[in-house]
């Protein structure tokens, strides 16, 4: 009896639990230490910049559930940004311009995955290759930024509000997480995802057509990147080049403080969901408890090195099975 209790509480312990506990503590930790914090208007701050962080986090998680890395996000997340306003310029709805976006976004996150899958180039490399390339590439096609922008185009960041308060990214958030949580579950492409972040060469031996997958995957991701720049891009009647740098490590923060291996072939997409949030607060709430912005790179820095360690310790321990003689001990795949 004690020891069915103990295998169910083990389940319900789980790693996005204690995160879950983690985030708690600091939600109340705001509340005492800074009351203002808890005002409508930074609230809906924080959580407009969530939606766009989960929404191109659950775009990442897929890639690195695959073992590989996508380190161009920010950089192609500028490059859209520059593509929705110069369409908002032209007086297009938005309507025309998120669907072009979003296109845009697939094409040239596809371009990541077969430079992966068909030239054989490391994904590392080849996304900071991308990087440079739509980096270089901005300045010509636009002259430092794109302004004086019409209100049709910011429509969707400050007057289309759900209950006249809710910024109406959170429906693309809402919808799009739902989709995701139920994707990541039940499809047959999800399961191809971990197949080959746990074993490429067994997966493709299983019947998987791993370049096909990987592809896809980037390509998935680069459609969310287009809606994370559309909610970026909006906010603003200023749209500048560099207006998303950066964020890639943002993504992968949340994705490996979610408990996503950066080995691939594990995590749990609820995990990518809280780790948003947190990393959603760091930067109000650092700005909230009067400490120097430049602390907050350095927090994420902090926690994607605790993220990675303790992934790698849980890869050795899971790998280290003992035998049923109690002698040595000997490596097996992680699953």
């Amino acid at each position: 009896m004690s020891k069915g209790l103990n295998n169910k509480y083990a389940k319900f312990m789980t790693a996005e639990f204690y995160l879950f506990l983690f985030l708690v503590f600091i939600l109340l930790f705001l509340g005492a230490a800074a009351e203002s914090f808890y005002e409508l208007g930074n609230l809906m701050s924080v959580l407009n910049q969530f939606n766009y962080i989960l929404i191109a986090a659950i775009g990442m998680n897929m890639i690195i559930i695959t073992s590989n890395i996508d380190v161009s996000a920010g950089a192609l997340i500028s490059v859209l940004c520059i593509i929705a306003a110069f369409l908002g310029k032209a007086d297009l709805p938005l309507g025309v311009f998120l669907p072009v976006t979003v296109l845009a976004g697939a094409i040239l996150s596809m371009l990541n995955g077969l430079f992966i899958t068909k030239l054989r180039i490391p994904a590392i490399v080849a996304t900071l290759a991308t990087t440079q390339l739509f980096q270089g590439v901005l300045p010509l096609v636009a002259d430092g930024s794109v302004y004086d922008l019409p209100a049709s185009f910011t429509w969707l960041a400050y007057n289309a509000k759900i209950f006249g308060i809710f910024p109406a990214s959170t429906v693309f958030m809402l919808v799009i997480t739902a989709s995701a949580l139920l994707f990541m579950k039940y499809s047959g492409f999800s399961k191809k995802l971990y197949a080959i972040g746990n074993n490429m060469n067994g997966a493709r031996l299983a019947g998987v057509n791993v370049e096909r997958t990987v592809v896809i995957a980037y390509s998935i991701a680069g459609a969310l990147y287009g809606i994370t720049a559309i909610i970026i891009a909006t906010a603003s009647q200023r749209v500048t080049m560099t207006m998303a740098n950066g964020k890639e490590m943002t993504f992968i923060a949340a994705v490996v403080l979610g408990g996503t291996s950066t080995a691939g072939g594990s995590g749990k997409l609820i995990g990518t969901v809280i780790g948003a949030m947190i990393l959603a607060l760091i930067s109000p709430a650092i700005n909230y408890l009067g400490i120097s912005p430049d602390w907050s790179d350095a927090i994420m820095g902090i926690i994607i090195i605790l993220s990675v360690v303790s992934s790698a310790f849980k890869i050795k321990k899971k790998r280290r099975i003992p035998e049923k003689g109690g002698g040595e001990k000997h490596e097996a795949q992680a699953v």
